[in-house]
């Protein structure tokens, strides 16, 4: 196998993984199209197989709620095993098949194209001049056009059957695929044969292909065609709506993470298979405690800190949030080690007292992104775990594929007093139930209506998700970091006592991510400043009177206050895909100026 192009570890988890349509140049920049394959065929290319290969990772709380023993990171480098050494590659199909020569128009699969043995690159026998070295090859282009559905299954476009051929054409003759005007409808496809043709304007709309049924087909993993009773649309092979990753993430916080856990490694696999968390305090006090390094603790006070990590583990939510919250709050516990987080409590400003109750310079962090599936067409919501979703493997392997980044942040936390008392205005109320009525009609277009929205789109959470966008982008700023090295990562429950802060961090798989100059801008005597800026920049838009009346907005009919030129950030920072912003709810709106929460701070600075 040749290896055709190369891309960085971090895009196999953006855009990139199974089931991802990735585009390359080959040999004199000939364009080669493929499909990334399937998780089983990464074992097919590597020495030690599954969880026993070299590069991987854990994250043990991330690990139980996917369900999954460890991860893998997508191959880098050679792999070694005594003297057999091979080269670690992602494999991928050829994929569309359907190739166009730019020189004579013919359009027809890759086996009637010319190719060398062990190169992907397809050139027009006919086009093409010269003999041996000195030949001029006119290569073959890939087709801009596949087909898909909300399944995800991928299939040809139906190049053969879209000109209306004569009843006496064999259809045995090749098609040619003419341009020569502007858009789809100067883009014709025409039969050698019948020299019948059709242009293909119309051809990406909503029922264009007719009574064409979704073959249930996934190139990718070389499975049988499955049933699929979805309809299915054409799309260009390029779209952004071809490929919508599905990850999750988490946190390295403690309990886990420290020197405590590091010392019950020789015991760990035991602890976790006991069938009754009774057994433990004598499997503590028999097994463990008789060799513990540290001999003036406790069984009972061992037993209580281990059954602290199996709380985690046992949670049956699978939402880490609440603990990394509490952390990220409070800290870890005295007298323990984390390496892999470390924080520094910083001292509310004047301005902010009654507005935050915490802010947090992140010094260090690790996060674990895992890829667990993928959709196209539409992305899930975050908190949509019944989503269908295409699988990255044939069958379900006990791990997934994930990478490990290190960085730093700011974390704040907004006063839940002063929240709890805006968000019950009725103002405010009315506006965020008319944001969360438009987000689950929005969702139920591309889900159905049978299934119920898995996310309440609150003010409380409008607050939390705008303002931290607002900040972002004023941070690229003030701090070096581009908004696209910056992710946000909310923390919003309901209830008095519910969360509500986020967290920005620099996650980048590169130094890019530890250069120190985001945590320090967390500090007392920068914080304030930064944010009193990022909410004067959103009192005005460029696109306003439009982006704040909502007209920018109509086709979601939320009516909210945001669009590129004042909320919005570059999809790979936002977890929601710049969806349920409203920079009304921070700053008010020229109607109802008292709506924003942040009103009164910003006419008492001014």
């Amino acid at each position: 196998m040749k290896p055709i192009g190369k891309i960085r570890r971090s895009q196999v988890l953006t855009g990139n993984g199974p089931g991802a349509i990735i585009d390359f140049r080959g040999e004199n920049g000939a364009p080669v199209s493929v499909v990334a394959a399937g998780l089983e065929a990464w074992d097919q290319l590597a020495i030690k197989k599954g969880l026993l290969n070299d590069q991987r990772i854990h994250h043990e709380p991330l690990q139980a709620k996917l369900q999954v023993k460890g991860f893998r990171l997508p191959p880098v480098g050679d792999e070694k095993v005594g003297r057999e050494k091979r080269p670690r590659l992602l494999p991928a199909y050829r994929f569309p098949d359907w190739h166009v020569c730019p020189s004579c128009n013919l359009l027809q699969r890759s086996r009637f194209w010319s190719s060398e043995i062990g190169k992907p690159e397809l050139w027009c026998p006919s086009c093409s001049s010269g003999r041996g070295k000195r030949v001029r090859k006119v290569h073959a282009i890939p087709v801009r056009f596949i087909v898909t559905c909300p399944a995800g299954h991928l299939q040809e476009f139906p190049w053969m059957s879209w000109p209306k051929h004569a009843e006496s054409c064999s259809r045995k003759k090749p098609l040619k695929l003419i341009g020569n005007g502007a858009g789809l409808k100067g883009l014709k496809v025409h039969c050698t044969e019948c020299k019948a043709e059709r242009d293909l304007d119309g051809a990406l709309s909503p029922g264009a292909l007719g009574k064409i049924s979704c073959d249930g087909r996934s190139p990718w993993l070389k499975t049988p065609p499955e049933t699929c009773s979805h309809q299915p649309v054409a799309i260009q092979r390029g779209a952004s709506n071809a490929y919508f990753p599905v990850i999750e993430s988490a946190l390295d916080v403690p309990p886990f993470g420290g020197s405590f856990r590091d010392m019950l490694e020789d015991f760990w696999p035991d602890i976790i298979a006991l069938d009754d968390r009774s057994q433990l305090p004598a499997f503590v006090r028999t097994r463990i405690h008789p060799l513990w390094p540290e001999p003036d603790t406790s069984p009972e006070d061992l037993t209580a800190r281990i059954l602290t990590l199996l709380t985690v583990l046992d949670n049956k939510t699978g939402d880490l949030r609440p603990n990394e919250h509490l952390m990220l709050y409070s800290g870890g516990p005295d007298g323990e080690e984390f390496p892999e987080f470390q924080i520094s409590p910083q001292q509310i400003p004047r301005d902010l007292q009654g507005v935050l109750d915490r802010v947090v310079s992140v010094e260090r962090l690790r996060e674990v992104r895992a890829l667990r599936a993928f959709t196209r067409l539409s992305p899930v919501e975050a908190a949509d775990n019944n989503a269908f979703v295409a699988s990255l493997s044939e069958r379900r392997l006990n791990w997934l594929p994930a990478i490990e980044v290190r960085g730093e942040g700011i974390f704040i936390n907004f006063d839940n007093s002063a929240v709890s008392s805006w968000e019950n205005e009725p103002d405010v109320v009315e506006r965020a139930e008319r944001a969360h009525l438009a987000a689950e009609r929005a969702w139920q277009d591309h889900n159905g209506s049978d299934r119920q929205f898995p996310m309440m789109i609150s003010a409380r959470f409008l607050l939390v998700h705008t303002t931290a966008h607002a900040l972002s982008e004023r941070l690229s700023l003030d701090s070096g970091y581009s908004t696209a090295s910056i992710r946000e990562r909310l923390y919003v429950s309901p209830g008095p006592g519910g969360m509500c802060g986020f967290l920005l961090y620099t996650s980048a798989p590169d130094s890019d991510g530890t250069l120190g100059g985001l945590s320090r801008k967390g500090r007392t005597s920068e914080i304030g400043p930064i944010l009193l800026a990022a909410l004067r920049d959103l009192e005005w838009c460029s696109s306003d009177p439009l982006c704040s009346s909502g007209i920018l907005s109509l086709s979601e009919g939320s009516g909210s206050a945001a669009c590129h030129s004042c909320t919005f950030l570059p999809e790979t920072s936002c977890e929601h895909f710049n969806r349920h912003l409203d920079r009304g709810m921070l700053v008010g709106t020229p109607e109802r100026p008292g709506l924003g929460f942040f009103r009164k701070l910003l006419d008492g600075g001014s």
